[in-house]
Order: structure tokens, then sequence, then C-alpha cells
């Protein structure tokens, strides 16, 4: 994964507290669709603190937004059967380039 992100080998490994150290949590949340999605608000502007969230989107409903590298909030178009792989804060802050 280190090679992926454009860093050196075992750099994510040791952040996350070397090999003793790391542990792993996996979470799995089912979101069915709203039956009323013209009255749903949303979430405010977040980061995801975890190290990864991936998603399996509805390609017939948009509102995931990602924060561009301008700053700008950018719609993701999902893709039938695609997953969407977004990269948390524990991976994003210490693979940042300065």
């Amino acid at each position: 994964m280190s090679a992926g992100l454009g860093i050196k080998p075992g750099r994510l490994q040791e952040e996350f507290g070397g090999a003793e150290g790391a542990g792993v949590c996996v979470r799995v949340n089912y979101y069915p669709r709203c039956p009323q999605p013209e009255l749903t608000l949303g979430l405010s502007s977040h980061s995801d603190p975890g190290g990864m969230t991936v998603l399996l989107a509805d390609e017939r409903v948009r509102g995931l937004q990602v924060r561009g590298r301008g700053g700008e909030w950018v719609t993701v178009d999902p893709i039938a059967d695609a997953f969407i792989v977004n990269v948390g804060d524990q991976i994003q802050v210490p693979t940042a380039k300065n």
C-alpha cells in the first residue's frame, strides 16, 4: 500500500505503531435507500478520521462530495458495480507532502 501512495515501504506500519503495535478495526454499515430523499439534509463538511473507507454506492444516487486539491468540493459520479475508496485522516496526514 505504501508504494501506491508514493511513500517509502513500511512508512504506514511505522506510523501505526510497528508490526506489534498495529491493530485493525473493520466496521460495516448498510444504509438503505431513503424513501424521501428530497427531505434529506445530509451531513456537514467533515473528514473521515479512520484509515480508509470503501463505499459501494448506488449508481443512481449522487451526493457524495470530496475535497479537491484546490479545496473545492467535487461531487463523485458513482459508477455501477464500482467501489469508491476514500483515504481517511490516519493515512492522509502521514502521507501528505509538505
